[in-house]
């Protein structure tokens, strides 16, 4: 019976006494190398006063020799232990030689008792040195967390040296000094096991929080270069995408201004009722590149709110009546302190949510003033939004009640351009919505109470303008060349069209100074990494003057955007319909006439 209940503790001490892994034994080792200076040292002194105390009951001259050959052993250790961790060696065979280093102290300690029984009187001298070394192998404990093996045989040498020669020399006292020396050699071996095993889960420890801290990292790497490819991607799809898109806008408006059968002009709409779909998709995908490219800044001003949903209403209440749904406007005479287009674009993802959304009732379009701000509201009678799915709608890419992922319900970023738009504005988007009832989405803005500018009306269009305006394209896809030849044409310019800013420049030399352009409309990106900027550049430097220009893109690589906005022209997005593209004309001869020629802006 006492055989089984001893055989789980041995197992405990025989797994104790055997080396760990190899990447614990290292840590161990680095960890005993590290404390083991301070233990030699501690270790001189303690033999100084030790051999101090014990002159006064045992004669000097013994005493003095076993000092120095401590000291020889101590120095002996230091040269040994110096070299450790020793590189390209197994940690085992390093743990072998701290074993070793400890060993050759515990035989001098050791050794202190055989002094003492010798050169003492009788046993009473062995047990004046029980006493000293008791402290000094207590103070050498913390060697057992490090290393439990080493400390274990150091421990063992130490109290041999003084058991040996109490039991040899036997006496009254030698049992009553052999038995609580016993207790304490077994009490402070199991503190030692137990320091060790501390230690051990420590280090294991480490290990675990290190492994997490490189799959976290490797994790947050894979994350972050996804996000990157997603990046890229989207900029790569949509840019390629934008081009054709772009190219049938063109095509499409230029063949609306020819005369039509009815049935050619129906279907005429239901293909530019495609292409605008399509473009408003691409649209969206744009607005949340150019988000992360952060190159939407706010720039808050105060305006009347009335004509924004004014203008709101006109562009979403015949889609609201198509679709057999009721729109309503709320007049207001608030004005607003905020970015007004950062405003509209914000209000035309969330009205343009509810409207697809929402089978039956309607929109309701409200601008209310609550505790010195405003909040312009949004409410529908939609499908609604469950309580516990109302954080994810402003995520990216996540659409509710949508599983076919028909793309007519949108790409699931409306939303989520609404949240950086507001965060970029500084201000906060709330919603409220019950399942089967409807949403309400409410944009809080700081209130304005001062004066407003008079709204200048717009200005009326001229349709001669154009006639005779000579207008260089550039652009690398063929069909694009030629949709925007055709309407430029029709619009009564004189158009010249390029492939590359080479090309340009050949024709410019060979039709002469009576060819030069009066606006360049170049798109962003073209053959061979070159640039739209660096095009204008070149063209500007040629005919030395500051020629005003139109750049285009397709693109939604945000480092591509901030290069295309660091340019001096009109940048436009594509597809850019007919009617962006005449007041873009209308907006660069406006400014070419209040501005002088700019020597110093060429190249």
């Amino acid at each position: 019976m006492r055989r089984i209940e001893l055989r789980p503790a041995l197992n405990a001490w025989r797994e104790a006494l055997r080396w760990d892994r190899d990447e614990v034994l290292a840590e161990q080792l680095r960890l005993l190398r590290r404390s083991f200076p301070a233990t030699l040292w501690a270790s001189l002194f303690s033999s100084a006063g030790t051999a101090w105390i014990m002159a006064l009951v045992l004669p000097p001259a013994p005493v003095l020799w076993w000092m120095a050959s401590h000291w020889a052993v101590v120095a002996l250790v230091c040269l040994a232990l110096r070299p450790l961790p020793r590189p390209g060696r197994a940690p085992r065979a390093d743990a072998w030689r701290m074993l070793a280093c400890m060993v050759a102290m515990g035989l001098t300690w050791g050794s202190f008792g055989w002094v003492a029984w010798h050169h003492g009187q009788g046993t009473m001298g062995v047990v004046y040195a029980t006493g000293i070394l008791c402290t000094v192998f207590s103070g050498a404990l913390g060697l057992g967390g490090a290393l439990l093996p080493s400390y274990i045989a150091y421990l063992a040498l130490t109290v041999g040296g003084v058991l040996v020669p109490l039991a040899v020399g036997g006496g009254p006292i030698a049992l009553p000094a052999s038995a609580p020396l016993g207790v304490y050699f077994v009490l402070t071996s199991a503190q030692a096991r137990n320091l060790a095993q501390a230690a051990r889960r420590s280090i294991e420890i480490k290990f675990d929080n290190e492994r997490l801290v490189a799959q976290l990292r490797a994790q947050t790497q894979r994350a972050e270069q996804a996000s990157q490819d997603k990046s890229r991607f989207l900029a790569a799809a949509s840019h390629d995408l934008r081009q054709p898109l772009h190219a049938m806008g063109l095509f499409l408006d230029t063949l609306a201004r020819s005369t039509l059968t009815p049935r050619q002009a129906a279907v005429l709409e239901h293909a530019r009722a495609a292409s605008g779909a399509a473009a408003e998709m691409l649209t969206t995908l744009l607005d949340y590149s150019r988000l992360e490219a952060g190159v939407i800044q706010a720039h808050r001003a105060p305006f009347a709110v009335q004509p924004l949903l004014g203008a709101l209403e006109q562009e979403f209440g015949a889609q609201a009546d198509a679709a057999a749904l009721v729109y309503r406007t709320r007049e207001t005479t608030a004005a607003a302190l905020a970015d007004r287009a950062l405003v509209d674009l914000v209000m035309c993802n969330l009205i343009s949510n509810a409207l697809r959304y929402t089978q039956a009732g309607g929109v309701l379009i409200a601008c209310r003033p609550r505790a010195g701000q405003l909040a312009l509201e949004v409410w529908d009678t939609g499908c609604g939004i469950a309580p516990e799915h109302q954080a994810e709608v402003f995520k990216e890419f996540h659409q509710l009640g949508n599983p076919e992922r028909d793309r007519r319900k949108g790409l699931g970023l409306g939303l989520a351009i609404v949240q950086r738009l507001a965060q970029q504005m500084d201000t906060r988007v709330e919603l409220r919505s019950r399942p089967g009832r409807g949403s309400l989405f409410r944009l809080w803005l700081p209130a304005w109470h001062g004066t407003l500018a008079d709204e200048a009306p717009a200005p009326v269009q001229d349709e001669r303008r154009m006639d005779g305006l000579r207008v260089l394209v550039i652009d690398d896809d063929e069909a694009v060349r030629l949709g925007m030849q055709a309407l430029l044409e029709s619009w009564g310019c004189a158009c010249r069209s390029a492939q590359s800013c080479a090309d340009a420049l050949d024709q410019l030399r060979a039709a002469g100074d009576a060819a030069a352009p009066g606006v360049i409309v170049t798109d962003f990106r073209l053959r061979n990494e070159e640039t739209g900027k660096q095009a204008l550049e070149a063209l500007r430097a040629h005919l030395g003057r500051h020629v005003p220009a139109i750049l285009m893109t397709g693109d939604t690589s945000p480092q591509r955007l901030r290069d295309a906005q660091s340019t001096d022209a009109l940048l436009l997005h594509k597809p850019v319909s007919a009617r962006q593209l005449r007041a873009a004309l209308e907006e660069v001869l406006e400014q070419a006439q209040h501005q002088p020629a700019r020597a110093d802006a060429i190249g």
